[in-house]
Protein backbone atom coordinates (compact mmCIF):
# COMPACT_ATOMS: atom_id res chain seq x y z
CA UNK A 1 0.00 0.00 0.00
CA UNK A 2 1.32 3.48 -0.80
CA UNK A 3 1.86 5.79 2.17
CA UNK A 4 -1.08 8.07 2.99
CA UNK A 5 -0.86 11.65 1.74
CA UNK A 6 0.46 14.25 4.16
CA UNK A 7 -0.33 17.75 2.88
CA UNK A 8 0.16 19.36 6.28
CA UNK A 9 1.21 18.46 9.79
CA UNK A 10 -0.46 15.01 9.95
CA UNK A 11 -0.86 12.10 7.56
CA UNK A 12 -4.43 11.62 6.34
CA UNK A 13 -5.10 8.34 8.13
CA UNK A 14 -6.07 7.30 11.67
CA UNK A 15 -3.61 8.99 14.01
CA UNK A 16 -1.48 7.47 16.74
CA UNK A 17 0.13 9.17 19.71
CA UNK A 18 3.25 10.17 17.77
CA UNK A 19 1.14 11.74 15.02
CA UNK A 20 -0.84 13.79 17.53
CA UNK A 21 2.23 14.99 19.45
CA UNK A 22 4.21 15.70 16.30
CA UNK A 23 1.28 17.41 14.62
CA UNK A 24 0.66 19.63 17.65
CA UNK A 25 4.28 20.77 17.83
CA UNK A 26 4.47 21.21 14.05
CA UNK A 27 1.30 23.31 13.96
CA UNK A 28 2.60 25.43 16.84
CA UNK A 29 5.95 25.90 15.11
CA UNK A 30 4.50 26.77 11.72
CA UNK A 31 1.73 29.08 12.87
CA UNK A 32 3.07 30.46 16.14
CA UNK A 33 2.82 34.06 14.90
CA UNK A 34 -0.91 33.83 14.30
CA UNK A 35 -1.54 31.96 17.55
CA UNK A 36 0.68 34.24 19.62
CA UNK A 37 -0.93 37.32 18.06
CA UNK A 38 -4.40 36.04 18.95
CA UNK A 39 -3.24 35.24 22.49
CA UNK A 40 -1.76 38.72 22.92
CA UNK A 41 -4.95 40.35 21.66
CA UNK A 42 -7.23 38.18 23.80
CA UNK A 43 -5.34 38.27 27.09
CA UNK A 44 -3.96 41.78 26.54
CA UNK A 45 -7.42 43.29 26.12
CA UNK A 46 -8.68 41.27 29.06
CA UNK A 47 -5.81 42.54 31.24
CA UNK A 48 -6.44 46.16 30.21
CA UNK A 49 -10.16 45.89 30.94
CA UNK A 50 -9.52 44.21 34.29
CA UNK A 51 -7.02 46.92 35.22
CA UNK A 52 -9.52 49.60 34.27
CA UNK A 53 -12.26 47.92 36.30
CA UNK A 54 -9.95 47.68 39.33
CA UNK A 55 -9.01 51.36 39.01
CA UNK A 56 -12.69 52.38 38.80
CA UNK A 57 -13.53 50.25 41.84
CA UNK A 58 -10.68 51.73 43.88
CA UNK A 59 -11.70 55.27 42.90
CA UNK A 60 -15.32 54.55 43.85
CA UNK A 61 -14.50 53.31 47.37
CA UNK A 62 -11.32 55.33 47.99
CA UNK A 63 -12.75 57.20 50.99
CA UNK A 64 -13.91 53.97 52.60
CA UNK A 65 -10.47 52.43 52.05
CA UNK A 66 -8.85 55.40 53.80
CA UNK A 67 -11.15 54.98 56.78
CA UNK A 68 -10.39 51.27 56.97
CA UNK A 69 -6.66 51.99 56.73
CA UNK A 70 -6.90 54.36 59.69
CA UNK A 71 -8.81 51.74 61.68
CA UNK A 72 -6.34 48.95 60.90
CA UNK A 73 -3.27 51.07 61.70
CA UNK A 74 -4.79 52.54 64.83
CA UNK A 75 -3.12 51.76 68.15
CA UNK A 76 -6.54 51.02 69.64
CA UNK A 77 -8.68 48.03 68.83
CA UNK A 78 -11.58 49.52 66.91
CA UNK A 79 -14.20 47.58 65.00
CA UNK A 80 -14.51 48.94 61.43
CA UNK A 81 -17.84 50.48 60.59
CA UNK A 82 -20.20 48.44 58.45
CA UNK A 83 -20.75 51.44 56.18
CA UNK A 84 -17.05 51.28 55.27
CA UNK A 85 -16.69 47.50 54.97
CA UNK A 86 -19.76 46.81 52.85
CA UNK A 87 -18.86 49.04 49.85
CA UNK A 88 -15.31 47.65 49.78
CA UNK A 89 -16.55 44.06 49.81
CA UNK A 90 -19.09 44.78 47.07
CA UNK A 91 -16.52 46.54 44.90
CA UNK A 92 -13.98 43.76 45.37
CA UNK A 93 -16.55 41.08 44.54
CA UNK A 94 -17.60 42.97 41.41
CA UNK A 95 -13.97 43.19 40.27
CA UNK A 96 -13.45 39.47 40.86
CA UNK A 97 -16.59 38.55 38.91
CA UNK A 98 -15.61 40.90 36.07
CA UNK A 99 -12.12 39.38 35.98
CA UNK A 100 -13.59 35.86 35.72
CA UNK A 101 -15.84 36.97 32.86
CA UNK A 102 -12.92 38.59 31.02
CA UNK A 103 -10.79 35.47 31.48
CA UNK A 104 -13.65 33.39 30.06
CA UNK A 105 -13.99 35.70 27.05
CA UNK A 106 -10.24 35.65 26.38
CA UNK A 107 -10.11 31.87 26.62
CA UNK A 108 -13.08 31.55 24.25
CA UNK A 109 -11.41 33.84 21.70
CA UNK A 110 -8.23 31.74 21.79
CA UNK A 111 -10.29 28.53 21.55
CA UNK A 112 -11.89 30.01 18.42
CA UNK A 113 -8.51 30.76 16.85
CA UNK A 114 -6.82 27.40 17.44
CA UNK A 115 -9.20 25.30 15.25
CA UNK A 116 -9.03 27.93 12.50
CA UNK A 117 -5.22 27.69 12.50
CA UNK A 118 -5.30 23.91 12.79
CA UNK A 119 -7.52 23.63 9.71
CA UNK A 120 -4.88 25.41 7.61
CA UNK A 121 -2.09 23.39 9.24
CA UNK A 122 -3.73 20.05 8.42
CA UNK A 123 -4.39 21.06 4.81
CA UNK A 124 -0.91 22.54 4.37
CA UNK A 125 -2.14 26.04 3.68
CA UNK A 126 -0.52 29.31 4.60
CA UNK A 127 -2.46 31.41 7.08
CA UNK A 128 -2.41 35.07 8.01
CA UNK A 129 -3.41 36.81 11.19
CA UNK A 130 -6.26 38.68 9.48
CA UNK A 131 -7.74 35.46 8.05
CA UNK A 132 -7.48 33.70 11.41
CA UNK A 133 -9.03 36.71 13.15
CA UNK A 134 -12.01 36.80 10.76
CA UNK A 135 -12.64 33.08 11.10
CA UNK A 136 -12.25 33.11 14.89
CA UNK A 137 -14.40 36.21 15.37
CA UNK A 138 -17.22 34.81 13.20
CA UNK A 139 -17.46 31.70 15.43
CA UNK A 140 -16.64 33.44 18.70
CA UNK A 141 -20.26 33.60 20.03
CA UNK A 142 -20.75 29.86 19.54
CA UNK A 143 -17.41 29.00 21.14
CA UNK A 144 -18.14 31.38 24.02
CA UNK A 145 -21.42 29.56 24.59
CA UNK A 146 -19.75 26.14 24.71
CA UNK A 147 -16.97 27.33 27.01
CA UNK A 148 -19.48 29.13 29.26
CA UNK A 149 -21.58 25.98 29.63
CA UNK A 150 -18.52 23.91 30.52
CA UNK A 151 -17.24 26.48 33.03
CA UNK A 152 -20.70 26.90 34.55
CA UNK A 153 -20.96 23.16 35.15
CA UNK A 154 -17.52 23.00 36.77
CA UNK A 155 -18.11 26.13 38.85
CA UNK A 156 -21.50 24.81 39.96
CA UNK A 157 -19.89 21.63 41.24
CA UNK A 158 -17.14 23.62 42.94
CA UNK A 159 -19.64 25.90 44.68
CA UNK A 160 -21.65 22.88 45.76
CA UNK A 161 -18.48 21.35 47.14
CA UNK A 162 -17.58 24.48 49.14
CA UNK A 163 -20.87 26.15 50.08
CA UNK A 164 -22.69 23.16 51.61
CA UNK A 165 -19.89 22.17 54.05
CA UNK A 166 -19.31 25.86 54.90
CA UNK A 167 -23.01 26.38 55.66
CA UNK A 168 -23.04 23.29 57.88
CA UNK A 169 -19.89 24.50 59.66
CA UNK A 170 -21.33 27.97 60.34
CA UNK A 171 -24.67 26.55 61.47
CA UNK A 172 -22.98 24.17 63.89
CA UNK A 173 -20.61 26.81 65.26
CA UNK A 174 -23.51 29.06 66.28
CA UNK A 175 -24.99 26.50 68.65
CA UNK A 176 -22.11 24.34 69.83
CA UNK A 177 -18.56 23.39 69.05
CA UNK A 178 -17.99 22.70 65.35
CA UNK A 179 -18.04 19.02 64.41
CA UNK A 180 -15.93 17.16 61.89
CA UNK A 181 -18.97 16.37 59.71
CA UNK A 182 -18.48 19.37 57.31
CA UNK A 183 -14.84 18.42 56.78
CA UNK A 184 -15.81 14.80 56.10
CA UNK A 185 -18.54 15.96 53.72
CA UNK A 186 -16.03 18.17 51.89
CA UNK A 187 -13.59 15.26 51.49
CA UNK A 188 -16.32 12.92 50.22
CA UNK A 189 -17.59 15.60 47.83
CA UNK A 190 -14.08 16.13 46.46
CA UNK A 191 -13.68 12.39 45.90
CA UNK A 192 -16.98 12.27 44.00
CA UNK A 193 -16.97 15.56 42.08
CA UNK A 194 -13.35 15.49 40.91
CA UNK A 195 -13.86 12.38 38.73
CA UNK A 196 -17.18 13.80 37.50
CA UNK A 197 -15.52 17.08 36.51
CA UNK A 198 -12.73 15.21 34.72
CA UNK A 199 -15.27 13.07 32.88
CA UNK A 200 -17.17 16.16 31.71
CA UNK A 201 -13.92 17.90 30.67
CA UNK A 202 -12.99 15.01 28.36
CA UNK A 203 -16.54 14.28 27.16
CA UNK A 204 -17.15 17.85 25.96
CA UNK A 205 -13.55 18.70 25.08
CA UNK A 206 -14.16 18.64 21.32
CA UNK A 207 -17.00 21.19 21.50
CA UNK A 208 -14.96 24.37 20.71
CA UNK A 209 -13.36 22.74 17.67
CA UNK A 210 -16.75 21.47 16.50
CA UNK A 211 -18.29 24.93 16.90
CA UNK A 212 -15.59 26.37 14.59
CA UNK A 213 -14.97 23.60 12.05
CA UNK A 214 -18.57 22.40 11.70
CA UNK A 215 -20.34 25.74 12.33
CA UNK A 216 -22.41 24.19 15.11
CA UNK A 217 -24.30 26.03 17.83
CA UNK A 218 -23.23 25.52 21.46
CA UNK A 219 -25.65 22.75 22.49
CA UNK A 220 -25.24 20.90 19.19
CA UNK A 221 -21.45 21.14 19.55
CA UNK A 222 -21.62 19.68 23.06
CA UNK A 223 -23.82 16.79 21.92
CA UNK A 224 -21.57 16.16 18.93
CA UNK A 225 -18.50 16.07 21.18
CA UNK A 226 -20.15 13.56 23.49
CA UNK A 227 -20.96 11.37 20.47
CA UNK A 228 -17.39 11.42 19.15
CA UNK A 229 -15.82 10.72 22.57
CA UNK A 230 -18.13 7.77 23.25
CA UNK A 231 -16.07 4.59 23.32
CA UNK A 232 -12.67 6.35 23.31
CA UNK A 233 -12.88 8.29 26.57
CA UNK A 234 -9.85 6.65 28.17
CA UNK A 235 -7.68 7.09 25.09
CA UNK A 236 -8.68 10.75 24.82
CA UNK A 237 -8.11 11.30 28.53
CA UNK A 238 -4.66 9.68 28.49
CA UNK A 239 -3.42 11.66 25.50
CA UNK A 240 -4.78 14.96 26.84
CA UNK A 241 -3.24 14.42 30.27
CA UNK A 242 0.10 13.60 28.64
CA UNK A 243 -0.02 16.74 26.48
CA UNK A 244 -0.99 18.89 29.47
CA UNK A 245 1.95 17.52 31.46
CA UNK A 246 4.38 18.06 28.56
CA UNK A 247 3.17 21.62 27.98
CA UNK A 248 3.40 22.36 31.70
CA UNK A 249 7.00 21.11 31.84
CA UNK A 250 7.91 23.16 28.75
CA UNK A 251 6.29 26.25 30.23
CA UNK A 252 8.15 25.76 33.51
CA UNK A 253 11.54 25.44 31.83
CA UNK A 254 10.76 28.50 29.68
CA UNK A 255 9.83 30.67 32.64
CA UNK A 256 12.60 29.44 34.96
CA UNK A 257 15.63 30.90 33.12
CA UNK A 258 13.88 34.21 32.46
CA UNK A 259 12.90 34.57 36.11
CA UNK A 260 16.35 33.75 37.48
CA UNK A 261 17.96 35.68 34.63
CA UNK A 262 16.05 38.73 35.74
CA UNK A 263 17.24 38.21 39.32
CA UNK A 264 20.90 37.85 38.31
CA UNK A 265 20.66 40.80 35.91
CA UNK A 266 19.41 43.08 38.67
CA UNK A 267 22.02 42.09 41.25
CA UNK A 268 24.83 44.34 39.91
CA UNK A 269 22.49 47.32 39.92
CA UNK A 270 21.35 46.61 43.47
CA UNK A 271 24.90 46.06 44.78
CA UNK A 272 26.59 48.93 42.93
CA UNK A 273 24.20 51.71 43.84
CA UNK A 274 21.23 51.85 46.18
CA UNK A 275 19.77 55.05 44.75
CA UNK A 276 16.12 55.27 43.84
CA UNK A 277 16.85 55.26 40.11
CA UNK A 278 18.94 52.08 40.29
CA UNK A 279 16.35 50.30 42.40
CA UNK A 280 13.55 51.33 40.03
CA UNK A 281 15.59 50.16 37.00
CA UNK A 282 16.38 46.83 38.66
CA UNK A 283 12.73 46.25 39.55
CA UNK A 284 11.67 47.16 36.00
CA UNK A 285 14.15 44.71 34.44
CA UNK A 286 13.06 41.91 36.76
CA UNK A 287 9.34 42.54 36.18
CA UNK A 288 9.76 42.70 32.39
CA UNK A 289 11.72 39.42 32.24
CA UNK A 290 9.36 37.71 34.66
CA UNK A 291 6.28 38.81 32.69
CA UNK A 292 7.91 37.73 29.41
CA UNK A 293 8.55 34.28 30.82
CA UNK A 294 5.03 34.07 32.23
CA UNK A 295 3.43 35.12 28.92
CA UNK A 296 5.44 32.58 26.87
CA UNK A 297 4.83 29.85 29.44
CA UNK A 298 1.10 30.55 29.54
CA UNK A 299 0.95 30.64 25.75
CA UNK A 300 2.58 27.21 25.38
CA UNK A 301 0.66 25.56 28.22
CA UNK A 302 -2.65 26.91 26.87
CA UNK A 303 -2.22 26.46 23.10
CA UNK A 304 -0.55 23.06 22.89
CA UNK A 305 -3.37 21.09 24.64
CA UNK A 306 -5.96 22.80 22.43
CA UNK A 307 -4.02 21.79 19.29
CA UNK A 308 -3.88 18.19 20.55
CA UNK A 309 -7.60 18.27 21.29
CA UNK A 310 -8.31 19.45 17.74
CA UNK A 311 -6.17 16.65 16.28
CA UNK A 312 -7.98 14.10 18.45
CA UNK A 313 -11.26 15.41 17.05
CA UNK A 314 -9.95 15.07 13.47
CA UNK A 315 -8.69 11.57 14.29
CA UNK A 316 -12.13 10.44 15.44
CA UNK A 317 -13.76 11.84 12.33
CA UNK A 318 -11.20 10.04 10.15
CA UNK A 319 -11.89 6.77 11.96
CA UNK A 320 -15.68 7.05 12.07
CA UNK A 321 -16.65 9.22 9.10
CA UNK A 322 -13.78 8.70 6.63
CA UNK A 323 -12.81 12.36 6.81
CA UNK A 324 -9.44 11.63 5.19
CA UNK A 325 -11.01 11.61 1.71
CA UNK A 326 -12.64 15.01 2.27
CA UNK A 327 -9.39 16.44 3.64
CA UNK A 328 -7.41 15.13 0.68
CA UNK A 329 -9.93 16.66 -1.70
CA UNK A 330 -9.82 19.99 0.16
CA UNK A 331 -6.01 19.93 0.04
CA UNK A 332 -6.10 19.44 -3.74
CA UNK A 333 -4.47 16.00 -3.73
CA UNK A 334 -5.30 14.15 -6.97
CA UNK A 335 -7.02 10.82 -6.58
CA UNK A 336 -5.02 7.72 -7.34
CA UNK A 337 -6.24 5.96 -10.49
CA UNK A 338 -7.46 2.42 -10.03
CA UNK A 339 -4.81 -0.16 -11.04
CA UNK A 340 -5.39 -3.26 -13.16
CA UNK A 341 -7.09 -6.26 -11.59
CA UNK A 342 -4.69 -8.89 -10.39
CA UNK A 343 -4.83 -12.53 -11.50
CA UNK A 344 -4.40 -15.77 -9.66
Amino acid sequence: MPPPPKPGVIPLRPLNLGDILGGSFSALGRHWKQLFGMAVVAYGLAALLMGGAAAIAVAAVYDHLRHLDHVVNSTYRVVPARSDVQPVVIAGSAVVIFAMVMWLVAMALLCSAVPAVLQDAVLGRRSTFSAVWRRAWSRFPAVLGTVAVQCAALMGMTLLLVVVPMAMFLSASRHHAPSSLPLLLFALGALVLTPVGTWLWVRFGFAPAIAVLENQRPLEALRRSAHLVRGVWWRTFGILILVVMISGVIGYFVQLPLTYGGMFATMPLMLADDSTGSVALAITIFVVMYLAGMVISQFVSTTLPQLATGLLYIDQRIRREDLALALADAAGIPKEPAGPMGTW
